[in-house]
């Protein structure tokens, strides 16, 4: 039966409501003509997305284009939180797939405009389910992680500034050589996260196909969402703190600070600024799904170590080095010939890291993940 009003067709979505509710295998099918009728009709969308959330499945046929785009509209409108994906494989799927947050495009025989308009592009229908439950829940974590992982190495660093900015009361004086610090996020920690999001495996493909609960981590927004952030940050705060306060205190604390010559003070700046270094890393390595991996973690940590050293070297014991950072002259011979400036750096770098330790030791043993229940079973 079609409706031909506003006032029909919502009398027979509110009795379809009325049957369908408590029913675990119900169904809905919705044509064009009806729809047609709902389209400025507030309490017919709401009826119309309660009755899409009750039902197991739901058949639009004989829709237009637009309305299928007015159908992700109606979803987005109604649940803010929702993330719409739309499939097709033909110019008349475009504008849903336009409107949809992820658009997926099946190459088919109808022309390649629902191809270029989409998102991402399968051969056949059948590769939708790997696409979602394997390469998108993995992209999912990885992108989760690349947020609050480059924000929180970024507040941490800042906190020894914002430490020092006070110690120094306010002169405007930098706490570490800039020539050294200016390839923190270029070069010491840029190549592990990039090899850490672009190859690290949480679980093998036939497994996440078997266990599609595992999806539900990135509708329910589990690894970004405002606490998980904020947790980032707080951390990074406590964190760059530690890295900071220790080695300044413990490493020549009555030094005198000196810009133009390498004076003792910067042997507790560099120590600082390698146990930050350290702690970035190592807790790359900490959130890594496999943090043993001679490829993905073990190397691109060695190398992010290796850089940062060979930077520092350049610095101190070349012309050209001294002639761009004067201060810097012998002071990492110093920091690691030095029993005091090491030791701080172990217990910095070591004090902040058991934070991130304990916390992963506990939720382990007394609230795993759906993640971590599948990784022990499999």
């Amino acid at each position: 039966m079609r409706a031909t009003s506003a006032k029909e067709a919502e009398d027979m979505l509110l009795k379809a409501h009325s049957e369908l509710e408590g029913c675990p295998d119900a169904g809905l099918v919705l044509d064009g003509q009806t729809l047609l009728h709902t389209t400025d009709s507030a309490e017919c969308q709401r009826i119309i997305y309660d009755l899409g959330i009750v039902s197991r499945s739901c058949i639009c046929a004989r829709l237009s284009p637009m309305q299928k785009l007015e159908l992700v509209n109606l979803v987005r409108r109604q649940d803010r939180r929702a993330i719409t994906l739309a499939i097709g494989d033909g110019a008349n799927d475009v504008p849903m797939i336009q409107g949809a947050h992820v658009g997926v495009a099946i190459r088919g025989k109808e022309g390649t405009q629902a191809m270029q308009a989409s998102d991402i592009a399968i051969s056949l229908f059948k590769f939708i389910v790997p696409l979602l439950l394997c390469h998108g829940r993995r992209a999912y974590r990885r992108v989760a992680l690349f947020l609050n992982f480059y924000l929180y190495k970024n507040v941490a660093l800042l906190m020894c500034d914002v430490w020092w900015m006070h110690q120094d009361k306010f002169r405007a004086r930098i706490a570490f050589p800039e020539y050294l610090s200016i390839g923190f996020n270029v070069v010491y920690s840029a190549l592990h996260i990039l090899f850490i999001l672009g190859y690290d495996q949480d679980l093998p493909d036939q497994i996440a196909v078997s266990k599609p609960e595992l999806y539900t981590v990135g509708p329910r927004r589990a690894l970004f969402n405002i606490r998980v952030f904020a947790m980032w940050m707080l951390v990074g705060v406590l964190q760059g703190s530690i890295v900071w306060v220790i080695p300044y205190y413990m490493v020549e604390p009555d030094a005198v600070y000196d810009k133009s010559k390498p004076v003792d003070w910067w042997i507790k700046s560099v120590s600082a600024f390698t146990a930050i270094n350290v702690l970035v890393n190592m807790k790359l390595v900490l959130y890594s799904q496999n943090p043993f991996s001679l490829k993905v973690t073990i190397l691109p940590t060695c190398f992010g170590f290796a850089s940062y050293g060979l930077a520092a070297c350049c610095l101190s014991y070349t012309s050209l080095g001294h002639a761009f950072q004067p201060n810097m002259e012998g002071i990492p011979g110093k920091v690691f010939g030095s029993g005091t400036a090491l030791m701080a750096i172990f217990i910095s770098a070591a004090l902040a890291l058991s934070l991130d330790a304990g916390n992963k030791v506990l939720m382990y043993f007394l609230c795993p993940s759906a993640l971590q229940l599948a990784q022990r079973g499999q």
